[in-house]
């Protein structure tokens, strides 16, 4: 069975029958909204089917599937899966599915939801591809759907946004296009992923592949100088499942450092590693104190999720090759306490407007079902110790710590700036001084948005039992 065909081509036909979903003003966004659900938990169970396969206790790929696709130039296209994959595919897939079913009205909802399973089938395919050439195409095509959403559901400000991701996704795809094609140039045929560090390169050809290699991940980072595109993609964005899109797409980046670094990259480029740390903890200092003084709770969310990732980031730098599984746990679990944060912090910000509220200050205290499950997740997502977050952030801090003293001071002072951050926001909506005139049980959380947040702390709290709880 091609079990990790399958898992491509799966929220592929999702998107070309949301496409062609009964369309009337009554039962679109229901009869789409259906069809996604099914597609995703469809893709669920392929997932845990794949992982069923897996034996944890060995490192490497051990799932692979290879297809012929070209005769002349000779390519044959690689599939392949190990448990850090299949963990970061059940984290991303799960957060869809939850996605799908708190979304309840929305404007063009074939255009969101066909553009978001169009997009789950490229990242996807992202993860699995095992050779150069997949990789890459995968690589440049998973910023479009992005595009597509933020055309249709942006602000006032799309049009800059959308000029500067689409440089940058243009620019990342042209260097990463460069570096194959040479790469290809001297092997003269697809290689796996895990072979493009062995090509026997000259000098100057060696620090034009690596370093286009580097640039063209970076430019999926939240770093600086690229960090302002997604900033201005997600601090500005309404519709939470386009937010949460745009969150996942410096996991891209992030990903491709895990593919290609440290265990492939020539000692000639990796020298320069402490460089990027430096630039790396410093641009999680800044975003971390820009959170603190903003106003906006969905912007102090896109800080939490950028101060992670660097944090990810660093970790994959380090000299260490051990902590790859400690970032796929944090990594899983951060996931999922950003989608629902995002869809939670989406309707108090409905609720807000309907109300002709102005501020946040007070609103929890008319939504108790909101007010739980905000107050939990965000506790999870600082550092709660009964998720995997906890335990592998404290890893990955204590790895940096051993390795530069000052530079994990630093990502620590990052860490809690923005821990104080979402705690402060609580606070203000919890503070019952400030409560707004509003007193009203419709603005709740409804019986099942509210369930599927208990369903989501659940499958956290299993995680930090058994990390590996999915796998047979």
């Amino acid at each position: 069975m091609n079990i990790l065909l399958l898992l491509i081509l799966i929220p592929l036909l999702g998107a070309c029958f949301t496409i062609w979903a009964r369309d009337d003003k009554h039962y679109s966004v229901e009869n789409i909204r259906n069809v996604s659900v099914w597609v995703m938990l469809t893709e669920l169970g392929a997932i845990l089917y794949a992982s069923s396969l897996l034996n944890v206790e060995k490192t490497g790929i051990q799932l692979v599937e290879k297809y012929h696709w070209l005769d002349f130039p000779e390519v044959d296209v690689l599939l392949g899966a190990d448990t850090f994959a299949m963990l970061l595919l059940l984290g991303i897939n799960i957060s869809f599915l939850i996605s799908n079913m708190f979304l309840v009205q929305t404007d063009r909802p074939k255009t969101l939801l066909s553009s978001e399973l169009i997009f789950i089938c490229l990242l996807n395919g992202y993860i699995l591809a095992a050779d150069i050439i997949s990789f890459y195409i995968f690589f440049a095509a998973a910023g479009i759907p992005l595009i597509i959403l933020v055309s249709a559901y942006g602000g006032l400000r799309k049009k800059n946004a959308l000029v500067r991701f689409s440089i940058y996704n243009l620019v990342g795809a042209l260097l990463l296009l460069t570096a194959i094609m040479i790469i290809y140039s001297y092997k003269s045929n697809n290689i796996p992923l895990n072979m493009a560090g062995n090509v026997n390169l000259k000098d100057y050809t060696e620090y034009l592949v690596w370093l286009s290699i580097f640039f063209a991940f970076i430019s999926r980072m939240p770093i600086w100088p690229f960090h302002y595109w997604i900033s201005s993609i997600n601090a500005t964005q309404r519709n939470p499942l386009v937010f949460f899109i745009g969150t996942l797409i410096p996991l891209i980046g992030l990903y491709g450092f895990m593919r290609f670094w440290p265990n492939t990259v020539p000692q000639t480029i990796a020298v320069y590693a402490p460089v990027f740390e430096v630039i790396s903890v410093i641009t999680m200092l800044v975003i971390a104190l820009t959170g603190l003084s903003h106003k906006d709770f969905r912007y102090k969310l896109f800080a939490y999720a950028t101060i992670y990732y660097l944090l990810y980031l660093i970790g994959v730098f380090l000299p260490t090759g051990s902590l790859k599984m400690n970032i796929g746990y944090s990594l899983f679990t951060s996931i999922i306490i950003i989608t629902v944060l995002s869809f939670l912090i989406s309707h108090i910000e409905e609720e807000k407007r309907k109300q002709n509220l102005y501020h946040n200050n007070g609103i929890l205290c008319y939504m108790p079902r909101t007010s739980v499950c905000l107050s939990l997740f965000i506790l999870a997502g600082i550092g709660l110790p009964v998720t995997p977050l906890f335990w592998n952030n404290f890893i990955i801090i204590s790895e940096i710590l051993n390795y530069n003293l000052i530079l994990g001071i630093f990502v620590m002072a990052s860490i809690f700036i923005v821990a104080i951050t979402l705690l402060e926001e609580l606070y203000k909506m919890k503070d019952k001084s400030a409560a707004a005139k509003v007193c009203s049980i419709e603005m709740d959380l409804s019986k099942s948005e509210f369930m599927i947040s208990v369903g989501c702390l659940i499958i956290l709290f299993l995680s930090f039992i058994k990390p590996l709880w999915f796998v047979f």
